[in-house]
């Protein structure tokens, strides 16, 4: 079913495997994509797009929010954003004690780890990225 949406709003929607996260209507939304953080507002080119453990913000007709996305896929269309994630935390579902446990764990493993030890990295990286988000540390919005 498609929504209409008013002005310069698009529908934005985030869902992963086990739940319907969101969906309303933004102005603007950052997003972790593969090779960097990429935006979109009403009218972007059509643009598909892997994501990477991260901050989403975005700016909404009635919130501004931000969330931790782990992974996923993110399609970009004129009137519509949609995310499909592997893992979504709102802010208050995070424990920050516990990313903090989190990013110590990762970086002794990161002492010992190869170019081919994949999981200290990520899991540096996801705590790193909670940890701004719960530290209240945005990038733009």
């Amino acid at each position: 079913m498609a929504e209409k949406v008013t002005g310069s709003s698009f529908v934005l929607e985030i869902v992963t495997p086990t739940r319907s996260v969101l969906r309303e209507e933004a102005y603007l939304v950052l997003l972790p994509a593969a090779k960097g953080y990429l935006s979109a507002m009403y009218s972007h080119l059509p643009l598909i797009s892997t994501l990477k453990p991260g901050i989403l913000e975005f700016m909404g007709k009635k919130r501004q929010l931000s969330l931790f996305v782990e992974g996923g896929f993110v399609e970009i269309l004129p009137d519509k954003v949609t995310v499909l994630a592997e893992r979504v935390e709102m802010e208050d579902e995070m424990d920050i004690e516990r990313a903090k446990a989190l990013k110590a764990d990762a970086e002794e493993k990161l002492k010992t780890a190869t170019d081919k030890d994949k999981g200290p990295f990520l899991a540096y990286e996801e705590a790193t990225q909670k940890l701004l988000l719960l530290d209240k540390r945005h990038f733009v919005l």
